[in-house]
């Protein structure tokens, strides 16, 4: 039996306008399919009469470099770009070399194009490692805006009834005081009001449970201490919602260890 080979490259990706950054993607290639798994996203799935083109993309050589793929597939966006750790040329050889998806051989149209490298002046790296820590200062000062809000968590306890909320990062802040954390999904049934927006995959007939940032205020909001179920009433309706849990280790959203482990191995 032949041995069914699976290639795994960590990085991030862009899907149509939503960019998710390094490590919340990975890349897997094995025989006959190409997978791009990125966090808050279903799994987009390439088989070889699927691609048109994989193309190599530098926008910031080692910092901003990766590859597109061109497909065929009418549900997905026609932008997707994965951004590998891994330069672009290795990534393409890898899928030569080990002989599983070459050229699309299902399509006379399919082909990899490799783009022409270019030299940075010394200007450029200047400007860049500039950006890099005016970004970095500039998301540490945005972080400290948050310290004043209590973050809900399995030990809390509340009844709340919320009129004022606000989104930011993903987050929900609501009555000036608390904080709802990024990734707070909705596990009971959907009732028609929901406003869910509209992402580039899925959308409001996703299969994707939305999230407790969709809401639009004024709700009530209940929480009995340890538990992630956080409870809304809302339009004579209760929704169920559940905390992330920080020690759960989602195998699609890498941590800085096995981004090193990845490195190492590759």
């Amino acid at each position: 039996m032949k041995e069914n080979r699976i290639i795994k490259y960590t990085g991030g990706s862009r899907i149509g306008s939503r960019n998710l950054t390094i490590p919340f993607a990975s890349l897997h290639i094995e025989e006959e399919k190409i997978e791009l798994k990125s966090t808050g996203f279903k799994t987009l799935i390439f088989k070889p009469e699927n691609l048109v083109v994989i193309e190599e993309v530098y926008f910031i050589p080692f910092i901003a470099q990766g590859i597109r793929i061109k497909h065929n597939k009418s549900e997905y966006s026609e932008n997707i770009i994965f951004w590998g750790l891994t330069t672009p040329g290795k990534i393409i050889d890898s899928i030569k070399k080990n002989s599983l998806i070459q050229g699309n051989p299902r399509s006379e149209n399919s082909s990899f194009k490799r783009n022409k490298k270019t030299s940075i002046p010394p200007i450029a790296i200047v400007s860049i490692l500039t950006l890099i820590i005016f970004g970095g200062t500039m998301i540490f000062l945005d972080s400290k805006k948050f310290d004043k809000y209590t973050s809900l968590t399995k030990d809390s306890e509340i009844q709340l009834e919320v009129n004022k909320m606000r989104v930011d990062h993903g987050s929900s802040f609501i009555n000036n005081k608390y904080l709802v954390p990024m990734g707070t999904k909705l596990v009971s049934n959907r009732p028609n009001w929901f406003e869910e927006k509209i992402q580039p995959i899925g959308g409001r007939d996703s299969d994707q449970n939305p999230y407790f940032n969709d809401l639009n205020k004024p709700f009530t909001i209940l929480k009995v201490h340890n538990s992630f179920k956080l409870k809304v009433i809302k339009n004579s309706d209760t929704l169920v919602f559940e905390l992330p849990d920080p020690d759960r280790k989602d195998p699609n959203d890498p941590t800085f260890k096995d981004i090193f482990e990845q490195l190492t191995k590759d």
